[in-house]
C-alpha cells in the first residue's frame, strides 16, 4: 500500500506493476439532487484514511451496441460497468511520489454521450512506467453535462447554462492543480491528453481564459472543436431552446421537476456538446483560433487513415462540396466509387480536415506537430462485428484504431498482437512520453518528427517516419466551404 495526503484528506493507494495507484479519488461533490446541473462544487474533506482501490462510478450513460467496433475497441472491458450520477472521480498513476515528474491528464471520448476514465483502454500504468504522472477522470455526459436551458440560465449567477461537463474537468484540472504535488507531479507541467470527444474539449479549453494556467501543453487524437463539419458552437441562445425542444421529451417539464426524474431517463434522450455559455465559453472557439487569441501551448495532434469507416453512409455524398475540384476529389462515377467516396468525405469533413484546420490555425503561435496513423488493428476472425454501413468489407484504420497503442495498453484487448504491433505501441507511448516530459516529440532514439508549416505529417503504421498531409487539396476544398456540409 502506498499513502499520500492531499487537500481533503490521506489516501492509501495499491501498487501494482512497478508504479502507485489511486482509484476513485473524489475531484467534486456529487452532483446530485440539487445539485443536478449546476457547476461542480469543492469535494468535502473526509476524516482518517480512505481507500483509492477502486474506480469510481462511470457517470450515466447509454450502453453502445456490442457489434459495434467501438464497442470492442473501446468499452469491451473485463470490469463490468458500474454507472451513477455520483461520478466526479479521478485516478492517479505514478512511479515515485518524490515529486518534479511530469502530469498527463487524459480526457477520453466517447461523443459526450459514452466513455470515464476507468476505461482499461485508458489505463495509465504503461505511461507512469515512462516517468509520469498520469491521470484521468470523469465528468458528465449527454443531458446531464451539457444542457442549456433558460431555467438554468436564471438561476446561474453568471447567466450561463450548459457545459457542466467541460466546468467538471476544469475542476479535475483544478484539482490536480493544487494536489499532484502529493503523487510526485509538477502542477506546472500539466498537459492535456485526450482523443475524440476529448480531444475536441482540450480545443475548447485552449480557447477558454479560465482553463489556460491549468496546463502547459496538448495532445489530441482524431477530433477537434474548430473547423467542424456541422458548423461552429451553438450560442446560448440557440442552445436554450434545443434544450426546451429536449424537455418536450418529458411533457415539457420545468427545471425543478426534471431534477426529480430518475438520471438515466435523461441520458438516454438527445445528442448533447459544448455550447457559448458566456462563462466558460464566452465566445465561439472558432472565432478565438481564427484571431489567433487562444492558449499558445505546444499542441501535438493527428488522425487515422479511415475515420469515416465507423460513420459512412451513402447518403454522404448529398453533401459533397462544389466547386473547383470537388469533381475530381470525390468522384462519384459509378457505385464502388460512391462507396469509396462517402467513407473518405465522412472521415476528411469530419475528423482530418478539423484537425488539419487546427494545427494550421495554430503552428504560427506555437510549436504544432501532426501525425496520420495508418496500423489496421488485428481484430480477431471471431469478433462478431456489425458490416460497414457504407457498404466496404473492413473498417481499415477506423476511428480510435490508435488507442491501444497511443498509451502502449495493447493488453487491454485480446486481440492477435504481432511484434510489429508491440514495436508501434512502444514507439508511440515514449513519443507522447516525450512529448509530456518536455513539449517536444523528438529527443533521444525517437524517430524524427518535423514541425508542421502546413504540409508536414508523421506517419505512424508498418513503419515511423516523416512524411506529409494527404490529400492537401481536399482540405484546401473543405477549407473553402461557405458552409457546413
Amino acid at each position: 500500500m502506498t499513502r499520500v495526503r492531499t487537500a481533503g484528506g490521506r489516501l492509501v493507494g495499491e501498487r501494482q506493476s512497478g508504479v502507485a495507484v489511486f482509484k476513485g479519488i473524489p475531484f467534486a461533490e456529487p452532483p446530485v439532487g440539487e445539485l443536478r446541473w449546476r457547476p461542480p462544487r469543492r469535494a468535502p474533506a473526509w476524516d482518517g484514511e480512505r481507500r483509492a482501490d477502486t474506480f469510481g462510478p462511470a457517470p450515466l450513460q447509454p450502453q453502445p451496441p456490442r457489434d459495434s467496433i467501438m464497442y470492442h475497441t473501446n468499452f469491451a472491458d473485463r470490469r463490468a460497468l458500474v454507472m451513477s450520477e455520483d461520478c466526479l472521480y479521478l485516478n492517479v498513476w505514478t512511479p515515485d511520489t518524490a515529486g518534479g515528474l511530469p502530469v498527463m491528464v487524459w480526457i477520453h471520448g466517447g461523443g459526450n454521450r459514452y466513455g470515464h476514465g476507468g476505461q482499461e483502454i485508458h489505463d495509465g500504468t504503461a505511461m507512469a512506467r515512462r516517468g509520469l504522472v498520469a491521470v484521468t477522470l470523469n465528468h458528465r455526459l449527454g443531458a446531464l453535462g451539457f444542457l442549456a436551458h433558460p431555467e438554468l440560465a436564471a438561476e446561474n449567477d453568471t447567466g450561463a447554462s450548459g457545459n457542466y461537463g467541460l466546468l467538471d474537468i476544469v475542476a479535475a484540472l483544478t484539482w490536480v492543480r493544487e494536489n499532484i504535488a502529493a503523487f510526485g507531479g509538477d502542477p506546472d507541467r500539466v498537459t492535456l491528453a485526450g482523443n475524440s470527444a476529448g480531444a475536441a474539449h482540450i480545443c475548447h479549453l485552449m480557447a477558454a481564459q479560465r482553463s489556460r494556467p491549468l496546463f502547459r501543453a496538448a495532445l489530441a487524437q482524431s477530433a477537434s472543436g474548430v473547423g467542424r463539419a456541422e458548423g461552429p458552437l451553438p450560442e446560448q441562445a440557440t442552445a436554450q431552446k434545443q434544450g426546451l425542444r429536449w424537455a418536450e421529451h418529458f411533457g415539457g417539464r420545468g427545471i425543478t421537476s426534471l431534477r426529480r426524474l430518475d438520471g438515466v431517463e435523461l441520458v438516454l434522450q438527445g445528442h448533447f456538446g459544448p455550447v457559448v455559455d458566456g462563462h466558460l465559453l464566452t465566445e465561439p472557439s472558432d472565432d478565438v483560433f481564427a484571431e489567433g487569441r487562444q492558449h499558445a501551448v505546444p499542441l501535438l495532434l493527428g488522425s487515422n487513415r479511415d475515420e469515416g469507416s465507423v460513420y459512412a453512409t451513402l447518403d454522404a455524398v448529398r453533401h459533397l462540396p462544389l466547386g473547383p475540384g470537388g469533381d475530381e476529389l470525390y468522384p462519384v462515377r459509378d457505385a464502388d466509387e460512391v462507396r469509396r467516396t462517402a467513407r473518405r468525405f465522412t472521415g476528411e469533413s469530419r475528423f482530418t480536415y478539423p484537425v488539419w484546420h487546427w494545427a494550421t490555425a495554430h503552428r504560427t503561435k506555437a510549436p504544432t506537430w501532426l501525425y496520420r496513423f495508418e496500423r489496421t488493428p488485428p481484430l480477431p476472425a471471431d469478433l462478431e462485428v456489425a458490416p460497414p454501413r457504407d457498404g466496404l468489407g473492413s473498417y481499415g484504420v477506423h476511428h480510435t484504431a490508435e488507442l491501444p497503442y497511443a498509451l502502449d495498453n495493447l493488453d487491454c484487448r485480446p486481440w492477435p498482437w504481432t511484434d510489429r504491433d508491440r514495436e508501434l505501441a512502444r514507439t508511440m507511448a515514449d513519443a507522447w512520453a516525450r512529448f509530456i516530459e518536455t513539449g517536444d516529440p523528438n529527443g533521444g532514439d525517437l524517430p524524427v518528427w518535423p514541425a508542421f508549416t502546413g504540409t508536414e505529417a508523421m506517419v505512424l503504421g508498418d513503419t515511423v517516419e516523416a512524411g506529409t498531409v494527404e490529400r492537401l487539396e481536399a482540405m484546401r476544398l473543405l477549407a473553402r466551404c461557405p458552409r457546413p456540409l
